[in-house]
Formats: C-alpha cells, structure tokens, sequence
C-alpha cells in the first residue's frame, strides 16, 4: 500500500522545491548580469522600453507597490482584509528585507543601469540616472510580497498577485531603470526572501489555503495566530 505523506510534508517538499529553484535562477542571472548584456537581453529591453509614451503613466501607480514604500500600504491593505499577523507582518517585514537586500546585491555585482550599459535607451519621466541595476529593487521587493501572501490566497488570487508583480517589473524595464536580466534577478531573490519568512513563521491552520480558498478553522482547540 502506497503511504500517503501528512499534507505539511507535502508543503514543505514543494517548498523546499520553490527555495532551490529560486537560488538556482538567482545564481544564473547573477552570472549573467556580471558578463554583460547579450544580444537577446537587448532586444527583450527595446520591445518593453520603446513602448509609447502613453504607457508609462499608466504603469507608474503599479509600480509603486515595489518602492519602499510599497510594502507599508500593502501591510495596511492585507491587515484590513485578514487581520492575521502572519500575511500582514510578512509583507511589511520581508518587503522592506527584500529592499535592503537588493541593495547589497548591487553592491556585489557592479551592474550599471540601462543609459550606462546600452548605447540609447527611450527616457521617460523618472528615468533613474544614477545608481546600479542588478537587482531590481522593485521587483525584489513585488515578488516578496507575493510569496509571503502565497500560502494565504486562493487560485484568483494567486493569479492577481502574479499579474501585479509582472506588471512592477515590466514598468522596471518600460521606464528605463533595468534591463530583463535585472527583473528576473529580482524576482527570484524576492521569492528566496518570502519563502524564507514562511519558513521562519510558519502558516497558522485557519491562515493557509487548499489553493481554492482558505480552509476552515479547526473545530477547537485551533488557533490563527
């Protein structure tokens, strides 16, 4: 008879997945972004950064979400729906982690922005001109968010918060800031921070989703906290 693993194992084993996949995509865009820029790089950053004018006000408020700032109004928004310490402490804690840790990375790796590393680029209002590329501090700071709030959402959700994320990115990139290596970098050190503070807090039994929605609180004896 086949064994059937406790549902925490299976979480952990996929957790433990999501970790080595991230450090893995991490390492490599590291290893790309200390190279150079190849070719293709190039050409994915003039499809986003050559868009119309038009669109750079439009991604400008969703972009905000990845500033240092961002992380404080999601902590209010995720309180005010939840009222769970869990989601809510691990947006504000791993977001403002994850801008800071960005921070050391640029430091490590020494990439320019795009106006230091291509020949043109399309400026647009508020066009960073100074400071390193890799990582994206924005896309950092999304992608942590949208892990620490993972095991707390549903389906829909988990899609939303994707698309968000995305979008914070894209506008990295659209605006100037960063080239693709720099986003996809970000995203994946994002991820290693949120995955990092489930690790460290855990998921409370009523906090936790089946993927579908949240689960019922246990009949007694349950706690969320």
């Amino acid at each position: 008879m086949t064994q059937v693993r406790p549902p925490s194992v299976r979480a952990g084993s996929r957790r433990l997945g999501v970790i080595l996949g991230a450090a893995g995509v991490f390492g490599a865009s590291s290893a790309v972004a200390a190279r150079g820029v190849p070719g293709s790089e190039v050409r994915a950053f003039r499809a986003l950064n050559e868009l119309p004018a038009w669109v750079t006000p439009v991604l400008w408020p969703p972009m905000q979400l990845g500033s240092l700032w961002g992380p404080v109004a999601a902590g209010v928004l995720t309180w005010r729906r939840s009222h769970a310490w869990r989601p809510t402490a691990g947006v504000v804690i791993g977001g403002v982690a994850a801008w800071q840790l960005a921070k050391v990375v640029k430091s490590f790796v020494q990439r320019g922005r795009p106006a230091d590393e291509l020949d043109h680029i399309a400026w647009r209002p508020g066009t960073p001109r100074e400071g390193l590329g890799f990582v994206s501090g924005h896309t950092t700071v999304a992608f942590a968010m949208v892990t620490a709030l993972w095991p707390y959402a549903g389906r829909v959700q988990r899609l939303g918060l994707l698309a968000v994320a995305a979008v914070v990115a894209g506008s990295r990139i659209q605006v100037g800031a960063h080239l693709p290596v720099d986003t996809v970098g970000g995203a994946a050190l994002g991820v290693l921070v949120g995955e990092t503070w489930t690790l460290l807090a855990g998921t409370g039994p009523a906090d936790a989703t089946t993927g579908s929605g949240p689960t019922q609180a246990p009949p007694a004896g349950g706690s969320e906290q």
